[in-house]
């Protein structure tokens, strides 16, 4: 289940909006809900849910929140990027996209556990129509998103059920995020004969107004029909189904009376998830696909409109991912110069850049050509204006790796401010790291430092990336350091939170009882309980499951029981299936709850071990936001 995001260079709201249990699961404070200025979603969305009605019901008071504007936070791109890392399913195998094998190249070592995952007959006999009952016999808005999205990430039928007749009824419904919610998860089902209908919507035809039942379709929905087509075309193998999906976002993008933003942002992230690097068969639509966007996004449009070509790069990015054809080299080429010229481009465009050649480079060690691409993120850091540009750039080389990068981040480090900067260089050191640990090299130099560095650090913005960059290294000697200041440091929720995520990303099973002590002691404290049970979950630990159920029945904050049915679908475990359907045949829950019982029986029944937003949400440049994609509440990015 994935939670109210967060920041960007956007306004706080973060004590008067309240959680949606389709909406995502509690990040904590530090991370607030958020949304554009001005945007009409400032308040709570309307026909608001059954939520805190109060400024800061189900937000814990805290004093925790980081000492930097939320923006240049490191906390935005880890909560954004975390999943390949810390969610670990009790027993997964294979390659997904969005992996540790796509992040890393590699897969790191499973630890496996006697717990099971669902089976098929779980999924089809037990979950799929205790979910399908729920939706039918609730009519509340918070139900029916929370079952509909439980119901795509299964993708499956039943006897009886027909899954994309029972979500294509809802799109006529009275209700905007009913309906917005009902046509994205057509995209996460997956199905290619669901193609026709969300291209119908986008294109805003005959067709797609009968389904809505309106006159006409509507800019939101046209814009989550866009990142239904893309999604439903990334999980596909099948040729003509991307083509198709290609043509109809293609089209639309380039329609000449298309003013609103949200949708031309959707067509572009659409186009960006066609193909993967998981599938080299489809090598020559990512090509195209990528000839296309870099084609658009170099068109002077005006300044107005560069926020909405600045999520081409990403785009492009998540075709071609890393290489030297042509085409790559003529991208890297490209968002090189733009980070460095001397007349510059707006923030967005430079923010995207920088995230683009962390997708699309080399190591120097790999591929020569490519340290131009490396020396100037570098430049960047150095001589950049814009904050979130210059992390960027630091993150970028932590994804692109290499004995180069890794030495200029070391030497980086005493010059970076101890608040603003450091964090971010820590974050982008653990990940070079992790390339390493996930082949079983554990680069000691970069523990180290950040080992000595862990205790020095006095403000929390920097010691919780510190523990989460120290976690990535592996570094086992690291670990009683690591469960000492944990200790230290529970009584503050968000840096406690980290430093359970720190801890468990170390992988010693023998710290699993003290993160148990840690989500008891936790029961109001969300933030703090989501990461210990995440932890536990990753150290493949039997109880954890048992303790989040009670807790769950007991529990009537709404932001608690967002982060327990996080964690219970994170952990995975099919012992949780029958409590769970039990409870949402519980009259005396309220309907809120019982949607939060729902998104936990999806996210224990999820075919994927990763959020179904990963493809959207890595590397995603949330400086240039529209609505559709993240407003705290209802965005692709937010949504459960």
């Amino acid at each position: 289940m994935n939670a109210p995001l967060f920041a960007g260079l956007f306004a706080v709201v973060a004590t008067t909006l309240p959680l949606h249990a389709h909406g995502g699961y509690y990040r904590g404070p530090g991370t607030p809900v958020v949304v554009p200025p001005g945007s009409p979603n400032s308040g709570p969305p309307t026909g608001g849910p059954a939520g805190p009605s109060t400024p800061g019901a189900g937000t814990p008071s805290t004093g925790a929140g980081p000492s930097v504007p939320e923006e240049v936070s490191w906390q935005v791109w880890w909560e954004l990027n975390k999943d390949p890392f810390v969610q670990q399913r009790l027993a997964s195998s294979g390659t997904t996209t969005g992996s540790d094998d796509f992040y890393l190249g590699q897969r790191r070592p499973e630890m496996k556990t006697d717990t099971l995952v669902p089976t098929d007959e779980d999924l089809t006999t037990r979950i799929v129509p205790a979910l399908v009952a729920l939706l039918e016999r609730e009519r509340n808005r918070d139900v029916q998103t929370a079952c509909m999205m439980g119901l795509a990430k299964i993708g499956l039928d039943a006897p009886g059920v027909d899954l994309e007749q029972l979500l294509s009824a809802r799109i006529a419904r009275d209700d905007q995020e009913v309906r917005e919610t009902a046509v994205l998860a057509i995209g996460i089902a997956g199905r290619p004969q669901a193609l026709a209908m969300l291209s119908a919507l986008l294109r805003d035809d005959a067709g797609g107004r009968k389904l809505c039942g309106r006159e006409q379709v509507g800019d939101r929905t046209r814009a989550y029909a866009a990142y239904a087509i893309g999604l439903l075309a990334h999980r596909s193998n099948d040729a003509a189904c991307k083509q198709q999906a290609h043509d109809v976002l293609w089209s639309v993008l380039n329609e000449k009376d298309l003013k609103n933003r949200d949708t031309r942002v959707a067509a572009v992230t659409g186009l960006g998830l066609l193909c993967h690097v998981d599938q080299p068969g489809h090598k020559r639509l990512a090509w195209l696909t990528a000839e296309e966007l870099l084609e658009w996004y170099q068109r002077d449009e005006g300044r107005g409109t560069e926020a909405i070509q600045a999520h081409a790069p990403v785009a492009i990015g998540r075709l071609l991912g890393r290489g030297d054809s042509q085409i790559h080299q003529r991208c890297k080429d490209h968002f090189a110069a733009t980070l460095n010229a001397t007349n510059k481009r707006s923030n967005p465009i430079l923010q995207s850049a920088a995230l683009a050649l962390g997708m699309l480079t080399r190591p120097a060690e790999v591929h020569a050509a490519d340290a131009a691409a490396s020396r100037a993120l570098q430049i960047h850091w150095e001589k950049g204006h814009d904050r979130l540009a210059r992390s960027f750039s630091v993150m970028a080389l932590g994804r692109i790796g290499g004995a180069a990068n890794r030495d200029w981040l070391l030497a980086a480090w005493p010059r970076g401010n101890k608040t603003m900067e450091r964090p971010w260089l820590a974050l982008a050191l653990g990940l070079i790291a992790a390339q390493g640990a996930a082949r079983g090299e554990i680069d000691t130099g970069i523990a180290e430092r950040l080992a000595f560095e862990l205790p020095n650090a006095k403000k929390p913005e920097a010691m919780g990336a510190i523990a989460v960059a120290l976690g990535l290294t592996g570094h086992q000697p690291a670990v009683s350091t690591m469960v000492t200041m944990l200790r230290d440091n529970e009584h503050d929720e968000t840096l406690g939170g980290y430093f359970c995520i720190g801890v468990a990303l170390l992988g010693d099973p023998s710290t699993a009882p003290l993160l148990g002590s840690v989500l008891e002691r936790s029961r109001r404290r969300p933030f703090l309980l989501l990461q210990a049970a995440v932890g536990l979950g990753r150290l493949g630990d039997r109880e954890a499951n048992d303790r989040l159920l009670a807790m769950l029945k007991q529990s009537e904050s709404v932001a608690v029981l967002a982060a327990l049915a996080n964690a219970i679908g994170v952990i995975g475990d099919r012992r949780a299936i029958d409590p769970l359907v039990a409870l949402t045949k519980d009259e005396d829950l309220t309907k809120l709850a019982r949607a939060f019982v729902a998104a936990a029986l999806g996210g224990v029944g999820d075919r994927s071990p990763l959020p179904w937003n990963m493809p959207i949400s890595r590397d995603s440049n949330y400086g240039a936001p529209v609505d559709t994609l993240s407003n705290g509440v209802t965005g692709v990015l937010d949504i459960l």
